[in-house]
């Protein structure tokens, strides 16, 4: 197992030895160059797996055990936990400015997890959502213990205050989310604007390309700003929740992403031998 004491992730973590490979890469066209960026950014997605486990594990001792970290060590754990996401994002944006098609069209996920992608990733607010259902939950299992004058430390003790601080910031990232869908759709829209329709007829493959790599710069835009909410999203949501609360959380962000990506892909290698 590795030490969970050191800084995450480390320099010699296979996710860490993916990064600067996809930075270094330049703008592509052709498909061989697609293929590769899709094929190491895969490889990236996949070592970011295996972290994401490796986090969940840390983070399950660390709510579960029977003499508790303190707030100092918990503090830790999530900085290290969060600097796992902004590593990925940071990495993903690096990816995106080499070639921003394969972010639309993912196939390090599943099929099924595509469904519900918002701008090339998870809807913010849902984080809020899994919150509240996580708390609820939690509240429920723990309430006889509550009742009784128990010291609950989990997600069903926010109090009221950081209740009122979370709906604040849901507000401010729905309207954010807004102001990125509009954004989206502008710039796919514009695939159907007088210049492109002139196009049509004109068979001018040079000048097509130069207007469309203009477009995919807009989409390019539109990801990056999506995918800086998420993770900004994240870290209010965790700022605003006490060290074993955002440990709950982030529990629960990583359970639900790797249970509903196992369930996805085994699902789409059912198919794709036809038990299904």
């Amino acid at each position: 197992m590795p030490d969970r004491t050191t800084p995450f992730p480390t320099p010699t973590t296979p996710m860490e030895n993916q990064a600067p490979a996809l930075h270094r890469n330049g703008i592509s066209r052709n498909s061989e160059r697609f293929n590769s960026q899709r094929e190491q950014f895969t490889k990236f997605f996949e070592c970011f797996l295996s972290e994401q486990s490796h986090d969940l594990s840390a983070l399950r001792d660390a709510a579960t055990a029977v003499d508790p970290p303190n707030e100092s060590n918990l503090r830790q754990l999530v900085s290290r936990v969060v600097a796992h996401y902004q590593r990925y994002y940071e990495t993903k944006e690096a990816s995106a400015q080499s070639d921003i098609n394969p972010m639309f069209s993912q196939t390090w996920t599943s099929t099924t997890e595509n469904i519900f992608m918002w701008v090339g990733g998870w809807r913010p607010s849902a984080a809020f959502h899994l919150l509240h259902s996580k708390s609820g939950i939690q509240l429920e299992g723990r309430l006889q213990e509550i009742i009784r004058g128990g010291v609950v430390k989990d997600l069903g003790d926010v109090s009221a205050a950081q209740m009122q601080a979370l709906d604040r910031l849901q507000r401010e990232t729905v309207r954010a989310e807004r102001m990125i869908s509009e954004e989206a759709a502008e710039a796919q829209e514009a695939v159907a604007a007088a210049e492109m329709v002139q196009l049509v007829s004109s068979e001018d493959r040079s000048e097509m390309e130069s207007k469309m790599a203009g477009k995919k710069e807009r989409m390019r835009s539109v990801l990056a700003r999506a995918d800086r909410l998420r993770l900004d999203t994240m870290k209010g949501i965790i700022e605003k929740l006490e060290p074993i609360q955002a440990v709950h959380f982030l529990i629960a962000a990583a359970e639900l992403h790797l249970a509903v990506h196992h369930y996805g892909k085994e699902k789409d290698r059912l198919v794709a031998a036809g038990a299904m």
